[in-house]
């Protein structure tokens, strides 16, 4: 670490650049720089395909990542991942530490197999903070490490590290593949002292007659507290979501699953914190219980019904059961399964989906939605649409 802050520190004595006042379309003018050193400033900042808030999320990197811009406009570095790959990050993440010639790459100084009874893990240890993304194809996934240097001679115990490709065929840049004939059901990257940590989770082993049998699964009713979400027809959103999803608890629970609730009662709770909950419980599986609206009342008669919403290709499967079972047994319109940039969406940690059961602006729909007979309908199509995801996938 002391060698890294040597280097920088190099760098900004012999440049002698303002770096708050450079911009970046410049880099060629100023002789030796070519790249402007990046750090984020705080955890879980996300890096863009483009330079919009609507754009997807690459991946959302640790605080002290090391990144290097190329160009800026207003509100965002474009950031070199590798020749031909680039990123976008919000300037107000990130602090400008140093303008140089060349990218300085850190060694991936060994790759160690951790596997558990649960989980596939890689120690992978390095002192890097590069950025790295995954990318999921089907039952299989790829993770990325950019700038580094990686040589396959560092990985301990090659024999015994299953499921995992290592490549090298791009220079500075390390690429692990996980390979499997199951669905993904998690994955994430950690840090720990001597680097981070690739998990990814082994597939469940599913009981046909009982599939929901030991999985574990956080609920999370929508909203609490001072937020009340949508309010129409004397019915806040808030209580609507608590009351199906203690009913969802209970069905869940009669078919053998293990169920947590990132809120019991009408209280506020911030979104990250119900996903670390959630993450925290080691959860197989997140639903989030919504009802849903429209910026324009006026459109209800056209767009209304049951929708879900997924944001990772792993837990699409199990959005698509669940609507199937929602719109089955409640005749609601069927609003689709949905590709949608949500916080209870984003975590890949385990199988994340959201539930708009309906729209609570549309009157007759309101009217059923508040009526306990119709609560249990829900919960019952929900959690046999766990059952038949689970029993479809792993068996």
């Amino acid at each position: 670490m002391k060698k890294i802050i040597l280097f920088w520190a190099i760098f900004l004595t012999f440049s002698q650049i303002n770096l708050k006042t450079l911009a970046l379309e410049e880099l060629e003018d100023v002789g030796i720089a070519k790249y402007a050193v990046l750090e984020t400033t705080v955890a879980n900042i996300p890096l863009r395909e483009k330079d919009n808030e609507n754009s997807k999320r690459i991946s959302h990197l640790f605080e002290r990542t090391v990144l290097f811009a190329v160009k800026q406009n207003k509100h965002y570095y474009k950031v070199e991942l590798n020749e031909n790959n680039f990123a976008w990050i919000n300037k107000n993440n990130v602090e400008v530490q140093a303008v140089i010639p060349e990218k300085r790459f850190d060694d991936i100084v060994q790759i160690k197999n951790k596997t558990k009874k649960e989980k596939h893990i890689l120690e992978i240890k390095t002192e890097s903070k590069s950025p790295f993304r995954f990318i999921e194809n089907g039952s299989n996934l790829s993770f990325v490490m950019y700038d580094v240097h990686f040589d396959p001679l560092n990985i301990k115990n090659s024999d015994k590290i299953n499921h995992f490709i290592f490549s090298d065929k791009i220079e500075n840049e390390l690429k692990i593949d996980y390979l499997s004939n199951r669905p993904l059901f998690g994955y994430e990257l950690n840090k720990n002292e001597d680097g981070y940590l690739l998990v990814v989770k082994k597939a469940p082993k599913v009981d046909s007659k009982k599939p929901l049998k030991d999985i574990v699964i956080t609920l999370d009713a929508g909203h609490g507290g001072c937020e009340c979400g949508v309010c129409a027809h004397n019915l806040k959103e808030k209580d609507v979501n608590l009351q199906i999803t203690k009913k969802l608890k209970k069905e869940l629970q009669k078919k053998g699953a293990k169920v947590y609730l990132t809120r019991k009662r009408d209280k506020k709770v911030a979104l990250y914190e119900r996903c670390d909950f959630a993450r925290e419980k080691n959860s197989d599986i997140l639903l989030s219980i919504h009802q849903n609206s429209l910026p324009n009342p006026k459109n209800v008669d056209k767009k209304h019904g049951v929708g879900t919403y997924y944001y990772h290709n792993q837990s699409k499967p199990l959005a698509q059961s669940i609507l199937d079972n929602l719109v089955e047994n409640t005749n609601f319109r069927n609003d689709g399964v949905n590709f949608a940039s949500f916080a209870l969406t984003r975590p890949t940690s385990q199988i994340s989906v959201l539930v708009e059961c309906g729209y609570l602006i549309k009157e007759d729909e309101a009217l059923k939605l508040k009526d306990k007979k119709f609560q249990k309908i829900i919960a019952k199509s929900i959690t046999k649409g766990c059952e038949e995801y689970l029993k479809n996938s792993f068996n």
